[in-house]
């Protein structure tokens, strides 16, 4: 017996000890979420649930679809007619009018539970699901006074079906702090694409902000050129992360034979700077603004 319990402890992986402490850039890790356990740790992230956003895509979100094994976060996406949890014909509002919808899927975020700061850096090791219809996304929203598309949004990852080998990443905000949406576009070309994990990176201090996909940076932005009439710029303000798989909308017409799919989250981590390292500010509550899209 004690022979095996030596066993099943060597077998055990120690991830949270193998997490760089430092990395080259004077980066220091503060924050994180290397998923071991068998649920979502609801002190570092929030269910996204029921139908929230984008009206051409026909997922709701639920919380079944959200699952934790094997060290990785699972947004499960399935061929199943789900009840909207944000049902109520008697608001106005698009997300409550749809009583049911014929896909379900998994979404979290971490919206009023940890906000990112200047300097920083977002590592997330990521396998994409692979069906027609699929639209998963690795992407922040800022929080300011502003409503979107001027909040500012940054799409580490989007990625839409038809195109298997593409990565999308987008760089938004509003054109003159207005509602016009302004957008850098960056495309990278991933030969199976779904077959692996990939590791993607946004990084980001006062003058820069670029995203890296497996070491490489494939687009960046400077800070000021979202400089807003009013003397503000939404990318230096705190941002929230979102990881979801949306079903059609961008991407083409869903085939139900091709689910259930899964897109897989190995790791989350967040880096700041030494001087930063120590400051652990609570999440300003955002208020619930609408918006017109997306995933």
């Amino acid at each position: 017996m004690k022979w095996l319990a030596i066993l099943v402890l060597l077998a055990t992986p120690l991830r949270a000890a193998d997490i760089p402490q430092t990395l080259e850039g004077g980066w220091v890790y503060a924050w994180g979420d290397e998923f071991e356990g068998s649920k979502l740790n609801t002190k570092k992230w929030k269910h996204e649930l029921g139908v929230i956003r984008n009206r051409d895509a026909v997922q709701t979100y639920t919380r079944d679809c959200v699952k934790v094994r094997g060290g990785k976060l699972l947004l499960i996406s399935k061929a199943k007619e789900t009840r909207n949890s944000n049902y109520n014909p008697a608001k106005n509002h698009w997300t409550h009018q749809l009583k049911t919808m014929p896909y379900a899927s998994g979404s979290v975020t971490t919206r009023d539970v940890k906000h990112f700061e200047c300097p920083g850096r977002l590592e997330i090791r990521a396998k994409i699901p692979r069906a027609k219809g699929v639209w998963p996304a690795l992407w922040t929203m800022h929080v300011n006074q502003y409503g979107w598309p001027a909040n500012g949004e940054i799409d580490v990852l989007e990625h839409i079906s038809q195109e298997p080998d593409r990565c999308y990443s987008i760089f938004r905000w509003g054109r003159n702090g207005g509602n016009q949406e302004q957008k850098v576009i960056r495309t990278t070309d991933i030969p199976g694409y779904h077959k692996d994990f990939h590791t993607y990176v946004l990084e980001w201090d006062e003058e820069i902000m670029r995203i890296l996909i497996d070491d490489r940076e494939v687009g960046r932005v400077r800070i000021a050129e979202a400089n807003y009439p009013d003397g503000n710029n939404p990318l230096r303000t705190p941002c929230y992360l979102i990881m979801n798989t949306a079903i059609d909308g961008w991407a083409e017409a869903p085939d139900a034979a091709q689910y259930p799919v899964q897109f897989e989250i190995d790791y989350v981590r967040y880096y700041t700077k030494a001087d930063k390292a120590a400051e652990a500010p609570e999440p300003v509550r955002t208020e619930k603004k609408r918006r017109k899209k997306k995933k």
